[in-house]
């Protein structure tokens, strides 16, 4: 498996990372209340935008595969839907230092589970944090959480990098149906 970084991903290789990013994401749909899963237009804005990071693990054997992929930003009003605020209010040193990075998203191949993938990415995100310290911050549904144990894994993975990290619940939103049965 090959790692690389890239700040735009355009053309043919933008095209073989939306086929693979919408197989990784097709079970969450129906997993998780909010969406979690980019449409296309969003995800082709995040290809070109330069603000984002892309780190991409190629199939060695399968040149131009991508099989895994995440994308990290340390400019948080490149995020939709995150308060740049919540960060600052939180670590104030990191935040003026540009300290603080969001995980936009993370996908691996369904066929790539378990092969290490996970971990080459988790390296390579944990690889920018300087030895002062910095965050790295991520939107994980319960689905995720539970079954997967990401966060433990993140946790326990980015251990093996650098520094071990204090792993902190930011926040958690808890989504409620209401359904009324049938009166006749």
């Amino acid at each position: 498996m090959d790692l690389v970084t890239k700040t735009v991903v355009n053309g043919f290789e933008a095209e073989a990372c939306w086929s693979f990013y919408d197989r990784a994401f097709e079970a969450l749909r129906i997993r998780a209340a909010q969406r979690h899963a980019l449409t296309r237009d969003e995800f082709d804005d995040q290809m070109v935008d330069g603000r984002v990071t892309k780190h991409i693990v190629y199939d060695a054997e399968h040149l131009g595969k991508p099989v895994g992929m995440t994308t990290l930003t340390n400019d948080l009003k490149a995020v939709p839907l995150i308060s740049p605020e919540f960060y600052e209010a939180r670590w104030p040193t990191f935040y003026a230092e540009q300290q603080i990075w969001y995980v936009g998203f993370l996908a691996i191949d369904p066929d790539y589970h378990g092969t290490g993938v996970l971990a080459q990415m988790i390296g390579s995100m944990c690889a920018i944090i300087p030895p002062h310290g910095g965050v790295i911050a991520a939107d994980i549904c319960q689905f995720n959480e539970e079954s997967l144990m990401l966060p433990d894994t993140f946790a326990r993975l980015a251990g093996t990098f650098v520094r071990q990290p204090e792993k902190q619940r930011l926040d958690a939103q808890t989504f409620w149906g209401y359904e009324f049965a049938s009166s006749v």
